[in-house]
């Protein structure tokens, strides 16, 4: 079936007990399928594709024993799944090539396109006024990122792009996804299952070829990475499995004495602001007569106008409606806005890009001392969130998971997250 040293590209879809799932280290977590694709002797593509786990494992044994190159796209995934699922062979397999670390050798995953390289046909549309250049920029732009799909639109011809898109309309059409597709991959039929996973092996398969025939072109030894880039791999996926020991009333601790020093942030912020915070809930005050009380009605008669604002003026009277002014929330974008740029009248230096004023933690110092206050106090909320939602949620098994991308970023740093 192959010859010594084939080159086999391998995929697997998975599922724990929740559905489909990409985090091997929970319980029931299990292969749902496998696809594989190569060429043979006449470099025909040949595929393969099985549900059922014991079929797979015999499939990846007979790999061994021809002792096929393996290829995949984000390896450390596809080799953390055989390390959980089948771990005696997982080592055996001889893991040859990454297409995702491929692409990241050659473009470190990605550059925006800037200027369209333009064709004769684009110059004319150009002068004919019938195209602009940013439409150009739109047409050539290639994405970022080393996604299977984002690499095979930079690298392989346009047949190739988009292989997915069939699995992802039906489960738009027929269930009502919209996003994160890869996350309800077990509603698929099998015949769309088997197309969506021979389609990323096939892709993967030709984005190692593509790849290795340009590194040979231009004298690039590629391998030379490749043995610290699989020992951290090895490290890593073993470690996800493995998981952290969380010291829960330790932690439940450490939350406590953020949230207090959260909240000494906040009163250390009423303080400095003092007066500004009062002349914005005066301001806050005045729109609220004159925009909520005083602000325009579907009211026709003048009688049912002036009963319906003194309904309106007395449940301002009353207290009922203090938390429109009296309340400042320091988390609330738009009271903010309120208080730096139409009380205090700060012309901001950053904009969100819809135009606003933006209260990105990164952009927070320019508005003044209120503002690197604030963006103490974000810096404290994003550790207290990751303790909550990260180490104190961690109710699989009392351990936390980390996710860490092996190929690392653009400056080879290893850090959280995965991409597929």
């Amino acid at each position: 079936m192959f010859t010594p040293g084939q080159i086999v590209a391998i995929d697997y879809e998975t599922a724990d007990r929740r559905g489909a799932s990409f985090e091997y280290f929970q319980a029931g977590f299990h292969v749902t399928s496998m696809a594989a694709t190569w060429r043979d002797e006449g470099g025909s593509i040949k595929d393969w594709f099985h549900t059922d786990s014991n079929e797979i494992y015999q499939f990846l044994q007979i790999l061994i024993k021809a002792n096929c190159k393996i290829v995949a796209h984000n390896l450390p995934f596809e080799y953390g799944v055989t390390l959980k699922v089948y771990p005696d062979i997982a080592d055996q397999l001889n893991w040859f090539a990454d297409s995702a670390r491929l692409s990241q050798l050659r473009d470190s995953g990605g550059e925006e396109f800037q200027e369209p390289n333009l064709s004769l046909d684009d110059m004319m549309a150009l002068e004919a006024e019938e195209t602009t250049v940013e439409e150009l920029r739109k047409a050539h732009y290639k994405k970022q990122g080393m996604s299977l799909e984002n690499c095979a639109a930079r690298f392989l011809p346009e047949d190739q792009h988009n292989h997915k898109r069939v699995a992802h309309d039906y489960l738009r059409d027929q269930c009502g996804i919209k996003k994160k597709f890869g996350s309800y991959l077990h509603l698929l039929p099998q015949d769309l299952l088997e197309l969506y996973n021979i389609a990323d092996t096939r892709v993967t398969l030709a984005l190692y070829e593509q790849h290795v025939a340009f590194f040979e072109d231009i004298k690039f030894d590629w391998q030379r990475d490749w043995s610290l880039y699989t020992t951290r791999m090895r490290l890593i996926s073993r470690a996800y499995i493995d998981g952290i020991i969380i010291d829960r009333p330790a932690l439940l601790k450490y939350i406590i004495a953020i949230e207090q020093e959260v909240k000494d942030i906040e009163a250390h912020f009423a303080d400095v602001m003092s007066q500004a915070l009062a002349d914005a809930q005066v301001y806050r005050y005045r729109k609220l007569m004159r925009e909520w009380v005083g602000g325009p009605t579907k009211l026709k008669t003048e009688s049912s106008i002036l009963k319906y604002r003194l309904k309106r003026f007395d449940k301002v009277m009353s207290g009922e409606m203090d938390h429109m002014w009296k309340n400042f929330k320091v988390g609330s974008g738009r009271q903010l806005k309120e208080l730096f740029c139409d009380v205090l009248k700060m012309a901001p230096q950053f904009l969100t890009p819809k135009g606003s004023p933006s209260f990105k933690a990164a952009h927070l110092s320019q508005w003044g001392v209120g503002g690197e206050i604030l963006q103490k106090r974000r810096k404290r909320l994003i550790v207290l969130q990751q303790c909550i939602n990260t180490y104190l949620a961690s109710a699989h098994d009392g351990r936390v998971h980390c996710a860490v991308k092996v190929s690392g970023t653009r400056t080879n740093r290893v850090s959280g997250g995965r991409d597929g």
